[in-house]
């Protein structure tokens, strides 16, 4: 079962609880990591067929198509960690309304979601979950489910990806074993992670299997499943993709100049 009571790898900042904060929003947080959107940076993989700019786009799209769809999260505190640090100050939006912009911290992803998890539990969360912003079958309804199936007596909860990987990740204790040394962006994390969860002795439990988009092959399978359902609703990732598709050319996006 959960650890509640281990050594926490790290030191602690300023707490963050709130005065008056009290029943679930002070016992469960929503942890949105993502990347600044910008040039070069970000869904590389994606350059070619989509230039630097238009996989800037599309990444700025994801991630505030997935802040306005937690936003219906209702009890639980929401926190955007933002990298590189100084990008806090230039994020802003309606769709980032309710959330609590906080810089990443760390080397490597593990490290950064460490770091992320542990900062929430020391402000007072008995439940977190660490999510990415380049899913868009990530609903608000599959964040309340993890956070019931952590409820419900689950150490961790992982909901995997189509690549190996995992696009949630909901803990009950931060613990330094889920995150060191797992073979990050291979189609290993998900199987290492679940064996680290095994040798804790904690009880884990999966959600259902979404796909991350991070090439060419899982945008063409998102402009297909956008195609074919309402849902998930994403308005701007749906305007980007139209755009980039516009000239229907084999499937490759169509080029500007």
């Amino acid at each position: 079962m959960a650890r509640r009571g281990m050594r926490l790898p790290y030191s602690w900042g300023t707490s963050l609880r709130r005065k008056g904060d009290g029943g679930m929003g002070s016992l469960e947080a929503l942890a949105l990591l993502a990347k600044e959107p910008s040039p070069g940076r970000v869904k590389t993989r994606l350059c070619p067929p989509l230039s630097h700019e238009e996989a800037a786009r599309l990444c700025s799209a994801l991630l505030e198509d997935t802040a306005e769809e937690l936003a219906s999260l209702r009890g639980v505190r929401r926190f955007l960690f933002l990298d590189p640090p100084e990008s806090v100050t230039r994020t802003c939006g309606a769709p980032f309304a309710g959330f609590e912009f906080l810089p990443q911290r760390g080397g490597d992803l593990g490290e950064r979601m460490l770091s992320a998890a542990s900062l929430l539990f020391r402000g007072g969360a008995r439940r977190v979950v660490l999510a990415g912003a380049d899913c868009p079958g990530l609903t608000a309804g599959r964040v309340r489910l993890a956070f019931r199936e952590l409820r419900a007596g689950a150490g961790a909860v992982l909901g995997p990806a189509a690549d190996g990987g995992y696009y949630l990740f909901g803990l009950t204790f931060p613990d330094v074993r889920l995150f060191e040394g797992i073979p990050w962006s291979t189609e290993a994390v998900l199987r290492e992670t679940a064996a680290r969860c095994r040798a804790t002795g904690a009880p884990f439990s999966f959600l259902r299997r979404e796909r991350d988009v991070d090439t060419f092959g899982d945008l063409l399978a998102l402009r297909e499943r956008l195609a074919a359902h309402p849902g998930p609703r994403c308005l701007r990732t749906r305007a980007c993709l139209t755009s980039f598709f516009a000239s229907g050319e084999a499937g490759e996006p169509a080029r500007r100049g």
